[in-house]
């Protein structure tokens, strides 16, 4: 049975196999329906680049991410980045250094303007530092 890539990561996989491991380990486990999962399903993964530090994904603001007034809400944005945020730490990652994501410790987001349902949303995140325990990452 394969690890759990929430929990562990393989570093036999590619970057790549690494991000889609640890995404579907969210949205495709029947044991967990937390309420991130609904969101990450509607998450496509684009790409990673090691060299930059970054990874990139986007989606399509649905009606169940909207609030009243038909935008996109902030707690589930903020549930999506709060998830997906880390992953360029896979970027850096290796045996003994990142080998988990581990969790937020603060989450800063600022909201320009009002993001109405069925906008596409381009997200890139990068590394912008990491010691042996914290990392501070940057997302737009």
């Amino acid at each position: 049975m394969a690890p759990d890539a929430y929990r562990m990561t393989d570093f036999g996989l590619s970057l790549e196999e690494r991000i889609r491991s640890y995404q579907a380990s969210v949205v495709a486990d029947p044991k967990y329906s937390g309420f991130d999962t609904q969101m990450l399903r509607v998450l496509e993964y684009v790409g990673a680049h090691a060299e930059t530090t970054t990874t990139m994904f986007r989606f399509e603001v649905a009606d169940f991410m909207c609030n009243k007034d038909g935008v996109l809400h902030g707690g589930a944005a903020s549930t999506m980045f709060d998830n997906i945020s880390s992953t360029s730490l896979f970027t850096i990652g290796k045996p003994g250094y990142w080998d988990n994501l581990g969790v937020s410790r603060s989450l800063s987001i600022w909201f320009h303007h009002p993001i109405p349902a069925g906008a596409r949303i381009r997200l890139v995140n990068s590394v912008v530092d990491a010691g042996q325990r914290m990392a501070n990452g940057r997302m737009k």
